[in-house]
């Protein structure tokens, strides 16, 4: 289980790096507060990375002519 976790994080490293230059744009530049930015950029990576999660399952196949 962590081992999958850490998987789906190094798969997301460019989230990560997107995340740590906004959030240091918006808090020395925008003054916005440190936790409402911290918070967002938590939210933003763990959503990325439950999306990619969801679809490292394989569908299944589908037969032809069946819906």
């Amino acid at each position: 289980m962590i081992r999958k976790i850490y998987e789906l994080a190094m798969q997301q490293r460019l989230a990560w790096s997107c995340a740590a230059v906004v959030g240091l744009f918006l808090v020395l530049v925008g003054h916005v507060p440190l936790i409402a930015v911290m918070a967002g950029c938590a939210l933003a990576i763990s959503i990325s990375m439950l999306r990619s999660a969801s679809k490292s399952h394989p569908r299944p196949v589908r037969l032809r002519g069946g819906r």
